[in-house]
């Protein structure tokens, strides 16, 4: 055990399962918000209402994660304060927006403390992953009154959009935003090892484990300090690889009504993790991934030093830029992939629905305009949804995704969502985060093997359903 306790020591600061074709249909028609021109239905007052609101007078505070850019140079998160409140100033002079950009590592632990302690933000822009939980502890305030009725109407209307915005039927996450994550990889290692066609070959860009493991190896040079993949257990930001793949493999992570996380009831789920030993156990990846995070394999990725990493749609910009600025290393010809699944021609979506909540405030002109900010940054102008490269569910494809193959394949892929399983992301559970951060502990047991991957399911899965079972009493 001294291992592992040298790794806590060590862990201090640890840190889509949507139908989005179906989602995009539903609200394609009869909804009165759309950001295609760069026009707004806003809801709000007329006449001389409006006329008293633009002698309102605020400042609101805005806590940003690092997320999206929208000029090459800029710093993941900067557009909001760089470009998203000057555009705001424009319409509202005398509505002061502060922009704090704050990091991954802690995130949740500074939230809950702000909420604790009544210094949370006006607007938090982040995704309903972490941000639900805060609505199960009454923090957020309802954007039922921001949203126009059509809106309203149309998103109630679809179950699963309901599941990722709202806690007890109340949307607290603006809706205005859809994500597609998969995994990408650098294609330039693969043509250089002449491996090219070991990358999946069909329209939809599947592949088998065997399928992958063997585009692993092809790659892998250990004496170059380059493998395949990098897979991590230093924290919560891991559980997205390990849990999306499970479901690919086949397995169930939560029952109906959120009451029972239920990997463990499936033998796909101890096979996903056999898989991911394997990769390790064959030198496929780097070695020790106990000791390594997201961020990690992150870095590899831009350095060639693996292959692949799990991404979204900002990761297209990220090479980009980083090409021209020198934090990527070229070549770099990126492609997007799915998750392995022994289901041959079939993977796992990962799709996220909803950005960005108004904490409650006792200063109701604050909450007012706090709410006004977050619905104008999605639906008054391109700027959020370029920068972050979200797709517009009341909408068709954006323009941004013209220029680029790779970011048109990530919204193919969303066509499949009715006849591929879909990662079911358990958002409204209360004391999600909490469930996050648990799980690294016991994959990292399972790499410095003191656990097998059955124990290492089985003790993810007891203390995910204990978490449940306490926020339920």
């Amino acid at each position: 055990m001294g291992r592992l306790a040298a790794l806590r020591k060590w862990n201090v600061k640890r840190a889509f399962a949507l139908p989005l074709a179906l989602a995009l249909t539903v609200f394609a028609y009869g909804c009165s918000s759309g950001t295609g021109s760069g026009t707004t239905n806003e809801p709000g007052k007329t006449g001389q209402a409006a006329m008293n609101e633009k002698d309102e007078k605020a400042e609101i505070t805005v806590w940003m994660t690092q997320v999206g850019t929208l000029k090459a140079g800029q710093k993941p998160g900067d557009w909001v304060k760089e470009d998203l409140v000057p555009e705001w100033n424009k319409q509202y002079p005398n509505i002061k927006v502060n922009v704090e950009i704050i990091p991954f590592d802690g995130i949740n632990e500074k939230i809950t403390t702000a909420i604790a302690s009544g210094t949370a933000p006006n607007v938090l822009l982040d995704t309903p992953v972490r941000t639900l939980a805060y609505a199960q502890m009454g923090a957020l305030a309802p954007l039922t009154d921001t949203i126009p009725v059509k809106d309203l109407e149309q998103i109630k209307k679809n179950p699963d959009v309901m599941k990722m915005v709202s806690v007890n039927g109340n949307i607290v996450t603006m809706p205005y935003s859809a994500t597609v994550s998969a995994l990408i990889l650098n294609k330039s290692l693969w043509k250089e090892a002449g491996a090219e066609q070991l990358l999946p070959q069909d329209e939809y860009r599947t592949w088998t484990p065997d399928q992958f493991k063997a585009a692993l190896k092809a790659v892998t040079n250990k004496d170059k300090g380059v493998y395949g993949m990098t897979l991590f257990a230093l924290n919560e930001q891991g559980d997205q690889l390990y849990n999306n793949t499970m479901v690919a493999f086949g397995a169930k992570l939560f029952n109906d009504d959120y009451s029972k996380y239920t990997a463990a009831d499936s033998p796909a789920s101890e096979q996903t993790l056999s898989f991911f030993n394997s990769l390790v156990a064959e030198g496929l990846v780097h070695p020790h991934p106990e000791t390594l995070s997201a961020v990690n394999a992150l870095d590899y990725w831009k350095q060639r030093k693996n292959g692949m990493v799990v991404a979204g749609t900002s990761h297209a910009d990220l090479v980009k830029n980083g090409i021209k600025d020198g934090s990527v290393t070229g070549p770099h010809e990126y492609m997007y992939v799915n998750y392995p699944s022994p289901n041959k021609g079939k993977a796992a979506l990962k799709m996220e629905f909803g950005f960005g909540v108004v904490f409650k405030n006792k200063d109701a002109l604050k909450e007012k305009w706090a709410k006004k900010f977050l619905y104008w940054s999605q639906t008054g102008n391109q700027i959020y949804s370029t920068a972050t490269k979200a797709f517009n569910p009341f909408g068709e494809a954006p323009s941004w995704t013209k220029d680029d193959p790779e970011l048109q394949f990530l919204f193919k892929l969303t066509t499949k969502s009715k006849e591929w399983p879909v990662v079911d992301p358990g958002w409204g559970i209360k004391g999600y985060p909490e469930m996050r951060a648990a799980m690294f502990p016991e994959m990292q047991r399972m790499f410095i093997k003191e656990a097998t991957p059955k124990q290492t399911i089985d003790a993810i899965s007891k203390k995910f359903n204990d978490t449940i079972k306490k926020y339920n009493k």
